[in-house]
């Protein structure tokens, strides 16, 4: 699968509503017409269980990879939550490791603040 490809689908599962982003991405004319296809032919109910999967694993090593992520969700759940949310939307998967993941989060946060 071609890097294009893998950002279209990694900002599919990013997505606030999963499902309206693969239907809008699959009726994309600029979008090669065989992943048209399979981006419609996609099990809807698989797509929200995807997205929320990849976004549980990414607050898991988060948590598990920064102690400061960790006592920020302690002390204000809501509130880390929320800015958990958008990193999410707006930051790639790329992390392996719950390092790694920290390591993004808190470049994504320097540059928030």
């Amino acid at each position: 699968m071609n890097d294009a490809y893998t950002a279209l689908l990694a900002a599919v599962l990013r997505a606030p509503d999963p499902v309206a982003a693969l239907e809008a991405a699959a009726a994309r004319p600029e979008v090669p017409e065989a992943l048209r296809d399979v981006l419609a032919g996609l099990d809807r109910d698989g797509v929200r269980m995807s997205a929320l999967l990849v976004a549980q694993l990414r607050f898991n090593r988060l948590l598990n990879g920064s102690g400061q992520a960790a006592a920020d969700f302690d002390a204000d759940p809501a509130g880390f939550t929320a800015q958990f949310r958008q990193y999410h939307q707006e930051v790639a998967p790329s992390a392996d490791s719950p390092v790694q993941e920290a390591r993004l989060f808190a470049a994504w946060w320097a540059g928030v603040e």
